[in-house]
């Protein structure tokens, strides 16, 4: 297992970045792909934006943006439909694939 998988069994996304070359990873890589130095960690604020989003049966989901620019899909909880733009706080498991899910914030 990764650290990145083992982290988020913890509940902690962690962002791979390369401090030589200031770029984010995403995917995460132990070698950067631009300048082939070894990466590095740093936990991600867990905060985000709706991208895109729609709905199947009663469950929303959508493509969120969090630090970095780093675009993951997940499931979004709301009381009320969501929008784009709208601030959501991220949620994370690890079984055998990650599982992402946001929760809108009030504004």
């Amino acid at each position: 297992m990764t650290f990145f998988e083992e982290q988020l069994r913890q509940g902690v996304f962690q962002i791979c970045y390369c401090g030589k070359c200031n770029n984010v990873i995403w995917p995460p890589k132990e070698i950067c792909h631009i300048c082939h130095s070894r990466t590095d960690w740093k936990k991600s604020r867990n905060f985000g934006k709706i991208l895109e989003f729609s709905k199947k049966e009663s469950t929303y989901f959508g493509l969120i943006e969090i630090d970095e620019g780093i675009r993951v899909l997940g499931d979004i909880s709301s009381i009320s439909i969501p929008e784009i733009g709208q601030s959501v706080r991220m949620s994370v498991s690890f079984n055998s694939k990650p599982h992402y899910s946001f929760i809108v914030e009030n504004n």
